[in-house]
């Protein structure tokens, strides 16, 4: 564990499991994608579902704490080689999840959980971008961390996916919701 400003950094802890959760719920919705159920889920079912995805990579999740309060969260998941994508890749590694409190925003907090994910990573680390205005929501940050543009899924790439019944954004009826493949390590 290492502190910068007050914020103190660290592998997560099973016993954080439920306050990521909460985190990515609040924040997120979730990405767990269900294409045989139009069900809009509630925000109950949704940290069940996070729950259930964060337990499978625990060990891969580092969190930021101010106060003994996880204010952010990011994780990485274990080597894969199939991907949704229809990309090949070979083997890589995914950003599973990267929340910040909205309040501690633009404080450096996500850089440097994304670097505690990414630095000493051998293998590609794909990112799945996302945001409903002109650019993704993590565009910057992910060129200052020397992310590239992979592929461009398009505008409607959720709504195509029946993503938006779990969106954390699910009842603002938005009209388009930008999608993005980003690669670092190509």
């Amino acid at each position: 564990m290492f502190t910068i400003n007050n914020f103190k950094y660290r592998k997560a802890f099973t016993s954080d499991l439920e306050k990521i959760a909460n985190l990515v719920t609040d924040l997120l919705g979730t990405c767990n994608i269900d294409k045989n159920n139009n069900k809009v889920k509630t925000k109950k079912e949704i940290l069940i579902d996070n729950k259930k995805e964060i337990q499978k990579d625990i060990n891969n999740y580092y969190v930021c704490e101010l106060n003994n309060q996880i204010i952010g969260a990011c994780g990485i998941s274990n080597i894969k080689i199939k991907n949704d994508y229809k990309i090949d890749l070979g083997e890589y590694r995914e950003i599973l999840y990267l929340v910040v409190k909205h309040e501690y925003q633009k404080q450096g907090i996500g850089t440097k959980l994304m670097h505690l994910c990414c630095d000493n990573i051998k293998e590609q680390i794909i990112y799945e971008a996302w945001g409903d205005k002109e650019d993704v929501n993590s565009k910057f940050l992910l060129e200052k961390l020397e992310f590239e543009l992979l592929k461009d899924l398009g505008d409607t790439y959720y709504k195509d996916n029946g993503y938006c019944s779990y969106c954390i954004n699910r009842n603002n009826n938005c009209t388009s919701c930008k999608a993005q493949i980003w690669v670092k390590g190509e």
